[in-house]
């Protein structure tokens, strides 16, 4: 900071952090680009309640509890980029639960910095991609929690936590931090997180925030429940007609058509219904963030509705063929599914790559598939077998790789059942067909779990395999992976392109239980 600056007169930026926000601090916006920094209702109710705390001589040391998107952190970076700025040798330290949250926040912070007026720019000694070293001693970084020894070298004057319900070891992380951090009023502690439940990982936040709510507590709890946030609110659509629950929340939280018109289309849109899950990542109340839930992913009404659904076709549709081929002890699983039908199930226990090749060789020639999709893990050899046939319809789908909605979803076998899910459940349901394995798939389906919050980011997860079948006698959810994969990618289709009739999969049915 230049000598041209008069003390005197920074200290209003010093002591009013909103209007230093405001008047200096740029952030990056979807819509309209860098913009300065005007807090929102919610974050200027946050600085308030701690600045107040301070006053009363009371350690700063907050545990925030959020809905999603509401901006703790661009709040909190900024509270202590001031901090340093103002301030010689204090140290600000940013614990994010991944790398890449890591590499957000810091790259907000130095947006920070680097929009600043020249003349209040402090001269650096260091910059990399994880901290920013001032001639004034003082310095930002970050840091990915993952060791129980994180930051335990350093002297933190000002720590953030982000997303510590996501942390593991985060009693351990978080009782090391506070070893660095002096025992001043002028210090700065600041846990934030959504929820993640009440055990597992999420355990240390959910105590942290039932600490904080006590009054004689060093830690003070902030919760905003997701109508506070202004933004949460769309136009009111024609024909909006409340259910009972949107009248009960109407009048329990007072809120307005707007705000109930988002929550319906939330819920609707980003959750499929989900009401478990959207209650945690925009909760009403603190008890709502911490709901947990083993619900099914396909409730028994939809899955016994299934078996029942005769007037449901699927004339006109494209066929989908999914295949499960056997692992050590595993069933080779192919499901064909047309439209809201699933047709046919096929179910071998022993098999080889050459034989199951030449089955699929034939049904591909006689029912005239728009997409085969193989599960990666053992259908490699059937795939490279195909290929080499010149068949250009077949897939290989890996169900970790990377989701299409990969900001949804955490990998390709979540969206893949999160479809079928929605398959599952559209208006007018669905029609499992073949009678012949329908138990063997029903129990498969039934203890598949419903998808949950894997990470700090939002994004769904399915459970793994070996959890979902552990008590159980079965050793694989073959049926369910079969079905599955016919969601595995979009499929464009007109029936005419491959001289498809409507009611040749019947014969074909018919030949193929005698053949196979």
């Amino acid at each position: 900071m230049t000598n041209a600056i008069d003390i005197q007169k920074l200290q209003k930026l010093k002591d009013d952090l909103p209007y230093f926000a405001r008047n200096f601090l740029k952030i990056k916006t979807k819509n309209e680009g860098l913009i300065l920094f005007n807090m929102s209702n919610i974050q200027l109710d946050a600085h308030f309640r701690i600045q107040e705390r301070k006053k009363q001589g009371k350690p700063c040391k907050i545990v925030f509890l959020k809905s999603r998107q509401v901006g703790m952190s661009t709040y909190t970076e900024s509270r202590f980029i001031s901090n340093i700025l103002f301030r010689k040798a204090k140290n600000a330290f940013v614990l994010a639960d991944k790398s890449d949250s890591a590499k957000n926040i810091f790259a907000m912070t130095k947006r920070y910095y680097e929009h600043l007026p020249e003349a209040l720019k402090i001269p650096l000694k260091a910059d990399s991609t994880e901290q920013l070293v001032f001639e004034t001693d003082s310095s930002f970084r970050v840091g990915t929690a993952g060791s129980k020894s994180v930051g335990r070298s350093m002297t933190i004057n000002y720590f953030h936590g982000s997303e510590v319900a996501f942390w593991a070891n985060a009693n351990d992380i978080v009782s090391g931090m506070l070893q660095t951090i002096p025992d001043n009023l002028e210090s700065e502690l600041i846990l934030e997180s959504t929820a993640n439940g009440t055990s597992g990982e999420g355990a240390y936040f959910y105590n942290m925030v039932q600490s904080g709510l006590d009054k004689n507590s060093d830690f003070m709890t902030l919760f905003y429940a997701w109508y506070q946030q202004n933004e949460y609110r769309r136009p009111v659509p024609e024909g909006f007609v409340l259910d009972e629950e949107e009248k009960e929340l109407q009048v329990l939280y007072n809120l307005d058509l707007e705000q109930l018109a988002w929550r319906r289309a939330k819920l609707l849109s980003d959750f499929k219904g989900r009401e478990h899950l959207f209650k945690q990542e925009y909760p009403a109340t603190i008890q709502e963030a911490f709901i947990t839930t083993s619900n099914a992913l396909i409730p028994l009404n939809y899955i016994e509705m299934s078996k029942k659904n005769f007037g449901i076709n699927g004339e006109g549709m494209p066929v989908i063929i999914g295949i499960d081929p056997a692992r050590s002890s595993d069933r080779t699983i192919i499901t064909i599914r047309q439209g809201r039908v699933v047709q046919k199930f096929y179910k071998f226990e022993k098999m080889d790559n050459v034989r199951l090749a030449g089955i699929v060789m034939r049904l591909i020639q006689s029912i005239k598939p728009a997409r085969v999709f193989i599960d990666y893990g053992h259908g490699t050899g059937v795939y490279d077998i195909l290929i080499s046939q010149g068949i250009s319809i077949i897939e290989l789908v890996q169900f970790g790789s990377g989701a299409y909605d990969n900001k949804k979803y955490m990998n390709r076998r979540a969206e893949m059942y999160d479809k079928m899910r929605s398959w599952y459940m559209q208006e007018g349901g669905v029609y499992i067909k073949d009678h012949e394995f329908i138990e063997e798939f029903v129990r498969d389906i039934s203890i598949i779990p419903d998808l949950k919050v894997s990470d700090s980011t939002g994004r769904f997860a399915l459970e793994k395999k070996e959890k979902i079948v552990q008590g159980t006698e079965i050793n694989s959810t073959d049926f369910a992976d079969s079905l599955a994969l016919t969601f595995a990618s979009p499929v464009a289709y007109t029936p005419s392109e491959f001289g498809y009739e409507a009611n040749q999969i019947q014969t074909v049915n018919r030949n193929w239980q005698q053949r196979l």
